[in-house]
């Protein structure tokens, strides 16, 4: 639906302006044609981000792109997230509130009803930037063969100013087994039928639950990257990607051992197993460094160079170790300043 604030659309709160507080995306004659093709389904997870998930509503609704259904599964908030859900109610195809299984149990319950041709899930701090429903949609339709893309991302605080500009580059299959390539998961939309060819997010899984199905969808389908950034994720201390970041290691060796047969099949498969399992280690290590967990750290990087001696010739090595000494949060703080400070239009990183 075109929204308007004619219609009675929410009013933002005082003092927001801005994407996506004021105006919503503008429409032309030939943005018409593109509105009215594939339909899109959108899931949003959420618990207590009531600082947050406003913006997020926002982001989604004020797409301008008709032919939607937006669909949140809260899990029992406990602070003003279900007000805020209730404002924008007459403009969701769905929600509900109800204690769920964590994360991945609500992306899940979400996905399973959604009746969109292209679906999606954006977590409750992260936001959609204009136009990026038009662009998503013009890339399906003019590449029926693309079954799952993804676009550069923006990385902002919380309050929304940006730390910087991700630049993601071609997929290979080296960089999808490595565990360490960082699909920007609010740019990530995939067509339901994968969904209903490979199925749900493994609900055993908490924190790579979503790497484990871009892994599973590269065996049945065909990924794009399109060189265009198409929503912001945010980054803060409390942030589960960061916090839980040393439980990474063991998630991601169930999910390759899991798939390891797979990649059996593939060409080249013994290089492909010996970087996968070395980066595995490796980045875990890197994780216990960055905690102060030196003696772990270092066992685990022995490991991984005993899978590929070239691994550690990686600069984040130094900065994991600055990190254990100085404390991470402290590290990235100042690091975050110092990208504000010189200009976050200067800083674009490539992976």
């Amino acid at each position: 639906m075109i929204f308007t604030r004619e219609m009675g659309f929410p009013m933002p709160p005082n003092g927001k302006s801005g994407w996506p507080w004021t105006d919503p995306v503008s429409i032309t004659q030939d943005d018409l044609k593109i509105c009215s093709g594939l339909k899109i389904s959108i899931v949003t997870p959420s618990y207590n981000q009531g600082q947050f998930i406003e913006e997020t509503i926002r982001s989604v609704l004020l797409q301008n792109y008709d032919n939607f259904e937006y669909i949140i599964i809260d899990g029992k908030s406990t602070d003003n997230s279900l007000e805020i859900i209730q404002k924008y109610q007459n403009y969701l195809s769905y929600w509900v509130s109800e204690p769920d299984r964590g994360q991945t149990h609500a992306i899940n319950k979400g996905l399973a009803i959604a009746t969109g041709d292209i679906v999606a899930y954006l977590n409750s701090d992260d936001i959609y930037l204009p136009g990026t429903f038009k662009k998503i949609i013009n890339f399906f339709q003019n590449n029926p063969d693309i079954d799952m893309l993804y676009g550069d991302l923006v990385h902002i605080d919380k309050q929304s100013k940006v730390i910087d500009v991700m630049c993601c580059d071609m997929l290979d299959r080296n960089k999808m087994f490595s565990f360490h390539y960082y699909f920007p998961q609010a740019s990530v939309f995939f067509r339901k039928e994968m969904l209903e060819k490979i199925g749900l997010f493994d609900e055993s899984l908490h924190l790579n639950m979503d790497y484990d199905y871009w892994m599973r969808l590269s065996f049945e389908g065909k990924m794009a990257h399109i060189p265009q950034t198409l929503a912001c994720a945010r980054l803060y201390p409390e942030a589960k990607s960061q916090f839980f970041a040393q439980g990474y290691m063991h998630e991601n060796l169930g999910i390759l051992n899991k798939y390891k047969e797979k990649i059996k099949q593939l060409n080249d498969s013994d290089s492909l197993l010996s970087h996968a399992y070395a980066s595995v280690y490796y980045y875990g290590g890197l994780s216990y460094l960055r905690n102060g967990k030196f003696s772990l750290g270092l066992k685990n990087i022995q490991t991984a160079i005993g899978y590929k001696k070239s691994i550690i010739l990686d600069p984040v090595l130094f900065y994991s170790l600055i990190c254990g000494i100085f404390g991470e949060k402290r590290v990235n703080n100042l690091v975050c300043a110092i990208l504000r400070n010189i200009g976050h239009t200067s800083l674009i990183y490539h992976r």
